[in-house]
C-alpha cells in the first residue's frame, strides 16, 4: 500500500479507495463535508511539516488546541495543559522530515468533532544532524470551533512483539507473530 503527502491525499472516497482494508461503516454520508474538512487539516499539517516546519517549527502550535491537548506519543504521556512545553521541547528536534500517511481514514463524529487513523512515516534529518525514519501508528482526535479544526488528543504507537519485549520501529510486525512467547 502507498504511502500519500499533501499533494497525493485527494478525496475522502480516494482514501477509502486506497485503503488496506474496507472502510469504515460508521461513515454518514450528512457528515462528507466535515469528513473533507478534516482531511484538508491533514493535508495543511503535512504541507506545514514538509515545507515550513524547517524554517518555522512554531508554524505547527495551530494545529492544536494547545491548553487541551491531552498526548500518548512516542515520548510518553502529555496531561493537560502541559502540551505547549512538550511541543517546543520535542517538535523542533523533527524540523528537517517529511511525514506522509498510509490508511488514512477520516471520522466526522458531529459537525465538530471527528478523529483519524492512519499509519505515519516520518522520515529526515533530526536537529543533531542524525538521520531517521519512523513508521508508526497514530489516533488523533479533532474539534472544531470558530470553523477551525485542531488536535485535542494523539496516541502515537508502535508495535511490541511480546516476545522480545521490543519495539518495531517500522510497524510491520505480524501482531499474530508478536504475540508468540
Amino acid at each position: 500500500m502507498s504511502y500519500f503527502d499533501e499533494n497525493t491525499l485527494t478525496t475522502v472516497q480516494d482514501l477509502q479507495k486506497n485503503l488496506s482494508y474496507p472502510p469504515s461503516t460508521a461513515h454518514k454520508p450528512e457528515l462528507l463535508k466535515e469528513e473533507e474538512e478534516i482531511l484538508e487539516f491533514y493535508k495543511g499539517w503535512a504541507r506545514c511539516l514538509n515545507r515550513d516546519f524547517l524554517d518555522d517549527s512554531e508554524s505547527g502550535k495551530p494545529f492544536y488546541k494547545i491548553d487541551e491537548v491531552v498526548t500518548f506519543d512516542l515520548f510518553g504521556f502529555t496531561g493537560r495543559g502541559a502540551f505547549k512545553e512538550h511541543f517546543e521541547e520535542t517538535f523542533p528536534y523533527f524540523a528537517n522530515a517529511k511525514v506522509d500517511f498510509k490508511d488514512l481514514e477520516v471520522f466526522a463524529t458531529s459537525k465538530t468533532s471527528g478523529y483519524a487513523t492512519m499509519v505515519q512515516r516520518l522520515r529526515g534529518k533530526s536537529k543533531d544532524n542524525k538521520e531517521f525514519e519512523m513508521i508508526y501508528r497514530i489516533t488523533g482526535v479533532l474539534s472544531k470551533e470558530n470553523g477551525v479544526w485542531k488536535w485535542v488528543h494523539e496516541h502515537v504507537s508502535f508495535p511490541v512483539n511480546m516476545a522480545t519485549r521490543e519495539a518495531d520501529f517500522t510497524s510491520s510486525i505480524d501482531p499474530k507473530k508478536a504475540f508468540s512467547f
